[in-house]
């Protein structure tokens, strides 16, 4: 609580198993409030991520200027339609032959996409993922 962070800089890492994801801090601000219930309950992360699984509340100190470049309401929903077809193919070419042989069928059809699949998959694909979806130059924010 306190510190201050820019736009894009690393604020958080999710280690599992040794492999490691680091987000992003999407406003330059203050960070006001820590959810201290995540030194308990981690798993909010992934079921609850806007309600109970919020890391970091921060205070925006540009916030007129950075959140012009925010995208809004459609162009929200457009962007998030094709990231999610971009990120059934990255998984379609992580998944090997033999970890699940109908996963890329399932996944192409509309399937979904089950929690946890990264935990199962080696480092490297960590990286691509980090790299292909969440690496500072890759980040689009949305309000």
């Amino acid at each position: 609580t306190g510190k201050k962070v820019k736009k894009g800089e690393q604020i958080l890492s999710i280690i599992q198993n040794g492999k490691q994801l680091n987000l992003y801090s999407p406003v330059s601000g203050t960070i006001v409030e820590q959810n201290e219930a995540l030194d308990t309950n981690s798993a909010s992360l992934n079921y609850s991520p806007y309600n109970e699984g919020w890391v970091y509340r921060i205070e925006p100190s540009n916030w007129s200027r950075e959140s012009q470049l925010l995208f809004m309401a459609d162009k929200q929903r457009e962007f998030i339609i094709k990231e999610f077809s971009r990120l059934k193919d990255f998984l379609m070419t992580a998944l090997r032959a033999d970890t699940e042989n109908y996963a890329q069928v399932i996944l192409q059809d509309g399937g979904e996409i089950r929690d946890g699949v990264l935990s199962e998959m080696g480092p490297e694909i960590w990286e691509d993922f980090q790299t292909n979806f969440i690496d500072p130059s890759r980040q689009l924010w949305f309000y």
